[in-house]
């Protein structure tokens, strides 16, 4: 697998938020006629030599780059046929400055769009959708197929824009508990909590127990710098919305159009945040998981920096473990937060009915029931990142992955309650004016009390519900 290998590759991989392509096509999908009318002009290409041409754009990484140019060219060999023409699938890396996002727009606009492009997130797959420039796969019958091929009938619905579906996902990292095993083990527990009341009991532990988790290194309950942070907005996906997730079991924040978010639950998340009190560790550290003696109890999981613990002996298990975001009650789904982008097919003017149909042959092919388990076993090596399936504990073509990596086993068991990002374009304005008027005054009140003792959170989800509706031009 080559694990080591890809470290640095993978840090950048997970964490470039901007990364994403555009692609385009006119007309809606016609993919059974298409192929039709291919099965009746077979040959025929081949006798005249027309190929029909179809841009896919990659992320800005060479990793994923070539991952896709390998596939491309084993369906490149398969000459399919559309409309009598052999379907030449062609790679490239989408733009990265300014930014994915300036470069998928910019290209529309000038009519130099691709085809389909990989790397789209939930919430710009919204923005691109309110322009009308790419396809709702929702009543597609490939897609329904791929979804099944991949057992992705649970996950998939998270995805909805809107009742329809406009990326086919493509990876996951699973946003949950990062727990030091040795420190949960000096007070008495011998796993990761995985309800509110085990986690109360947890931090009621270490406010007794201080001077016992010094002995190994451990001064702090929870590592988070940026709670009072309005610029790193896109924190709040993976500490308050992971825990929000959780506790309202999957409860949308938005809804065509307007905030929905449950109020209950948002003060029980934030409250959670409460419960570390001046435990937190706000300041900068570098990788504090790779220190000889962890200083925290527990952070935010970082499943890009796997390959880095490993690098310094790290075993899973032993110095730190996984942990679900909590339940309020044993045996609710342990809904997450998913770091996670897909597949975006685009309609724009200059991409022919021809084209698209082109570019869905060649999704079909690398995800359908042959191939589909075998495409992800292969960009689980590449990149080293969980692809999108029910079934990566289950499935044996993976087993011997989830056997030699024991923490991506325990990672995979949270994909299928994996919920993306918000569906807007105003997904950082939102975040802002929430920690701005919510997280940020509350950690006031936070860090001058005492572990276990979470201030009331009420009046400041009052604020931050009212800061996110103006923010986003909510209802």
């Amino acid at each position: 697998m080559n694990f080591k290998r890809r470290a640095a590759l993978l840090l950048s991989l997970v964490m470039t938020t901007a990364a994403l392509a555009g692609c385009g096509g006119t007309s809606t999908s016609q993919t059974g006629e298409q192929s039709g009318a291919a099965n009746e002009t077979q040959g025929a290409a081949a006798a005249s030599g027309e190929v029909l041409t179809v841009d896919f754009w990659t992320a800005p990484q060479q990793v994923q780059y070539n991952y896709w140019e390998s596939k491309a060219q084993m369906f490149n060999e398969t000459k399919t046929e559309v409309n009598g023409k052999v379907v030449e699938i062609k790679v490239q890396q989408m733009p990265e400055s300014p930014s994915s996002e300036a470069g998928i727009q910019n290209a529309i606009a000038t009519g130099t769009a691709p085809a389909v492009s990989e790397n789209i997130n939930r919430g710009f797959a919204a923005t691109l959708a309110a322009s009308e420039v790419v396809y709702d796969l929702s009543e597609e019958a490939w897609f329904n197929d791929v979804i099944e091929a991949r057992h992705m009938e649970d996950s998939i619905t998270n995805w909805a824009i809107d009742g329809k579906q406009y990326v086919l996902p493509v990876y996951v990292n699973p946003m949950v508990w990062q727990w030091n095993m040795k420190g949960l083990q000096v007070l008495g527990f011998d796993k990761a909590p995985e309800t509110v009341d085990e986690f109360n009991a947890v931090i009621k532990a270490f406010a007794e127990n201080k001077d016992a988790l010094a002995e190994i290194g451990v001064t702090h309950t929870f590592y988070r710098p940026s709670l009072t942070r309005p610029d790193q907005y896109w924190d709040r996906w993976f500490d308050f919305m992971m825990i929000y997730n959780g506790i309202s079991q999957g409860a949308p924040i938005l809804e065509n159009g307007a905030l929905v978010m449950d109020k209950e639950s948002a003060v029980e998340a934030m409250e959670i945040i409460g419960t570390f009190g001046n435990s937190i560790q706000q300041g900068e550290l570098s990788s504090i998981w790779i220190e000889e003696k962890p200083s925290v109890l527990v952070s935010i999981n970082a499943p890009w920096e796997i390959s880095l613990y490993k690098e310094n002996n790290k075993v899973y298990g032993e110095d730190y473990v996984y942990g679900p975001s909590l339940v309020k009650t044993q045996g609710d789904n342990a809904y997450n937060y998913a770091d996670s982008k897909g597949l975006t097919f685009y309609k724009t003017d200059n991409i022919s009915e021809d084209e698209h149909a082109g570019a869905v042959e060649f999704v079909k092919w690398v995800y359908n029931k042959e191939n589909s388990a075998q495409t992800d076993l292969d960009w689980l090596n590449a990149t080293t990142m969980l692809p999108v399936r029910g079934d990566l504990n289950d499935n044996e073509l993976f087993a011997p992955v989830m056997e030699e990596y024991p923490e991506l086993a325990a990672l995979a068991q949270w994909v299928p309650y994996a919920i993306p990002g918000l569906a807007t374009d105003k997904d950082a304005d939102i975040w802002t004016a929430f920690t701005e008027a919510g997280t940020a005054p509350y950690m006031n009140e936070v860090v001058n009390a005492e572990p276990g003792n979470a201030p009331d959170a009420t009046s400041y989800i009052d604020a931050a519900m009212e800061a996110m509706k103006t923010a986003g031009g909510l209802q």
